[in-house]
C-alpha cells in the first residue's frame, strides 16, 4: 500500500473516538494494522501496527464480533512477532485463542492458532531441534483446535506443516511420517493443492527414510505419488502434476525389489506423463532433465535386452540434448551429449540403424562442454568413445581423416586421464591409441610404429598379472608384431622383446581356447626364433 493510502488510514483512525463511534474506531484501527503489516515495515511501523490492532480489540469482542476479534488478534500477534517481541506474541495468541475457545468459536480459534504455528515454523532453525520442537508444540495446539472445529482442510494443512518441520531432523523422521499418514487419510477431502502437497511430502519422507526395508518404503512413496496424480482437479495444476509424475518415475527407478524391467517401464511411463503435462514455458533445463531420466531408464532396459529400448534411449537423449541446447554450458548438456553418443554406439553394435557420424558429433560436443566446465576427466571419457567411433567409421568408409580424428581424440583421452591418477581408463585409452596408430602406420610409418609401441607399453604398465583384462593379450600380440617389423636388421633387443610379448599372448591364446590366434602367434614366434638364430650366426 502506498504511503499516501497509509496516511489516510492514520488520519481516519486518529479522527475517531472509541466512546462516540466505537465500531468505526475499531474498523479504522483494524484496517491500519493490516495496511502496515502488508508492507515490509520497519520496527517502528510494526509497533504502530501492534498499537492499532490493540485499539481495535477495545471494541471487538469474541462474544459479539468474533471474526473481527480473531482478525485483530492475529494482526496484533503478527506485529509483535515480526518486531521480535516473541513472548508478547505468545501471550497474545494464547489469550485470544483461549477467549475464542471459551465461547465455542473453535473454527476461528483454529485459524488464529494456525497463523501463529506457521510463523513459528518459519522462524524455527532447521539445525536447532529445540526451536523445531517449540514450533511443533504450537502446531499441536492448532491441530487440537482444528479437530474440535472439524475443520478438515485446516487440520490437513497443519499436520502437513508440522510433519515438514519434523522431517527436517532425521531423529524425528518417523514422527513426521506419522503426521503425514494422518494428513493423507483426510487429504482427499481437502482442497486439491493441499492434498497434492500432503501426498508429495508423505512420499518424499518415505523415499528418504533410513529405517525399515528400503523397497517397502519406496512402495509407500509410490502409493502416495499415485494418489496425488489421480486427485480430482489435478489437471488444473499441470506444473505441480508434472513434478509429481517425475518424482513417481524416480521412485520407480530407485526400487531395489520386484521385477527390475517392470520397474523401469513404470518409471519411463511416469516420466512420459510428466513431459506431456509440463507447460511449454517451463525452463528448458527441466524438460532436458526429464528426457535424460527417460533415456537412462531406456538405456538400462537396453542392457537387459528389451526390444526397442536402445532406439528409445537414443531418441530420449536426442530430445534432451535439443532441449538443453542454446544456453550456457552445463553438466546436464554435456552428459546428454555423451549419453546420446554412447546410445548410438550401442545401437550400431546391435545392428540397428544408427548414424555413427551423429554419435561422433555428440561425443565431440560432450568433450568440449566438459572441458569448458573444467572437468577434464569427464572430457576424457567422451574423447575415448569418440575415438572408438572414428575408428569404426574408418573401418567402414576407409577414410583416412576418420583415423586421424580417432588418434587425436584418443591422445586427448590419455592426457585428460593420466596414468598417475586414472590408471584403468588411461590403460584403455592407450590400448586403443596403440591400435589406431598401428592401423595408420601400415607397418611402414616409423613414427606411428614407435608411437604405437609406446601406447601399448603404457597400457601394459597397468594390465599386469592374473587380473589383466583380455585386451592385454591383444596388446602383447600386436606389440610383438610391431617389434618384429621394426627389427629389420635382426636387432637382438627388438627380437627379444617381440618374443617375450608373443609368449605373453600365447599364455592366453591357448590351443584349447583360441586355436586360430594360437596358431598365428605361434608361427610369428617361430619366425622370431629363426631370425634370432640368424642374427646369432647359427642356422
Amino acid at each position: 500500500m502506498t504511503d499516501a493510502a497509509v496516511g489516510e488510514l492514520r488520519a481516519a483512525a486518529r479522527a475517531l473516538c472509541v466512546e462516540t463511534a466505537p465500531v468505526e474506531f475499531g474498523l479504522a484501527n483494524y484496517d491500519l494494522a493490516g495496511a502496515l503489516l502488508d508492507r515490509d515495515a520497519p520496527t517502528d511501523e510494526l509497533e504502530e501496527a501492534a498499537q492499532a490492532a490493540a485499539r481495535a480489540l477495545l471494541v471487538f469482542t469474541p462474544q459479539e464480533l468474533p471474526d473481527l476479534f480473531a482478525g485483530a488478534s492475529d494482526r496484533l500477534g503478527q506485529a509483535q512477532w515480526r518486531a521480535g517481541r516473541r513472548d508478547d506474541a505468545n501471550r497474545t495468541y494464547g489469550q485470544t485463542a483461549g477467549a475464542l475457545g471459551a465461547v465455542g468459536q473453535h473454527g476461528l480459534q483454529a485459524r488464529l492458532l494456525a497463523g501463529y504455528a506457521r510463523a513459528a515454523g518459519q522462524a524455527a532453525a532447521t539445525d536447532d531441534p529445540f526451536s523445531i520442537r517449540q514450533a511443533v508444540g504450537v502446531f499441536d495446539t492448532a491441530i487440537a483446535a482444528a479437530r474440535m472445529a472439524e475443520a478438515t482442510g485446516l487440520l490437513v494443512s497443519l499436520l502437513n506443516g508440522s510433519g515438514r518441520l519434523l522431517a527436517s531432523n532425521p531423529a524425528s523422521a518417523d514422527e513426521a511420517l506419522s503426521r503425514f499418514d494422518q494428513a493423507a487419510e483426510a487429504a482427499d477431502d481437502a482442497e486439491v493443492g493441499v492434498a497434492m502437497a500432503v501426498h508429495a511430502n508423505r512420499a518424499a519422507a518415505y523415499g528418504l527414510r533410513e529405517r525399515g526395508d528400503r523397497d517397502t518404503n519406496l512402495q509407500e512413496a509410490i502409493a502416495s505419488y499415485n494418489r496425488a496424480v489421480h486427485l480430482p482437479g489435478i489437471s488444473e495444476h499441470p506444473v505441480e502434476a508434472a513434478h509429481l509424475y517425475r518424482a513417481l518415475g524416480m521412485a520407480w527407478g530407485q526400487r531395489p525389489g520386484g521385477d527390475r524391467a517392470q520397474n523401469l517401464r513404470q518409471a519411463d511411463g511416469a516420466l512420459a506423463a510428466a513431459l506431456e503435462l509440463l507447460p511449454n514455458n517451463a525452463p528448458p533445463s527441466e524438460r532436458a532433465s526429464m528426457w535424460s531420466e527417460r533415456g537412462l531408464a531406456q538405456a538400462e532396459l537396453s542392457q537387459r535386452g528389451i526390444p526397442g529400448a536402445t532406439s528409445a534411449a537414443v531418441e530420449a537423449f536426442r530430445k534432451g540434448l535439443k532441449a538443453a541446447s542454446g544456453g550456457e554450458a552445463t553438466p546436464l548438456a554435456a552428459q546428454l551429449a555423451n549419453n546420446l553418443g554412447s546410445a548410438i554406439m550401442t545401437a550400431a553394435g546391435q545392428g540397428l540403424e544408427a548414424s555413427l557420424a551423429e554419435a561422433a558429433e555428440a561425443l565431440d560436443r560432450a568433450a568440449q562442454l566438459w572441458m569448458s566446465l573444467g572437468q577434464p576427466e569427464d572430457a576424457g571419457a567422451s574423447q575415448l568413445n569418440a575415438g572408438l567411433v572414428y575408428m569404426t567409421l574408418h573401418s567402414t568408409e576407409q577414410d583416412g581423416a576418420h583415423l586421424d580424428n580417432a588418434i587425436e581424440r584418443l591422445q586427448g583421452a590419455t592426457a585428460a586421464r593420466p596414468l598417475a591418477t586414472h590408471p584403468a581408463p588411461h590403460a584403455v585409452a592407450q590400448f586403443n591409441l596403440g591400435m589406431a596408430l598401428a592401423f595408420r602406420a601400415q607397418g611402414s610409418d616409423e613414427t606411428d610404429l614407435v608411437a604405437s609401441v609406446e601406447a601399448f607399453r603404457a597400457a601394459l604398465q597397468v594390465w599386469r598379472g592374473p587380473d589383466a583384462p583380455p585386451q592385454a593379450a591383444v596388446a602383447h600380440a600386436n606389440l610383438g608384431s610391431m617389434l618384429l617389423g621394426m627389427a629389420k636388421q635382426n636387432e637382438p633387443e627388438l627380437l627379444r622383446d617381440a618374443a617375450y610379448h608373443y609368449e605373453q599372448a600365447l599364455a592366453v591364446y591357448t590351443p584349447a581356447t583360441n586355436p586360430q590366434q594360437h596358431q598365428v602367434i605361434s608361427n610369428n614366434l617361430a619366425l622370431v626364433r629363426r631370425r634370432q638364430a640368424a642374427g646369432n650366426g647359427s642356422v
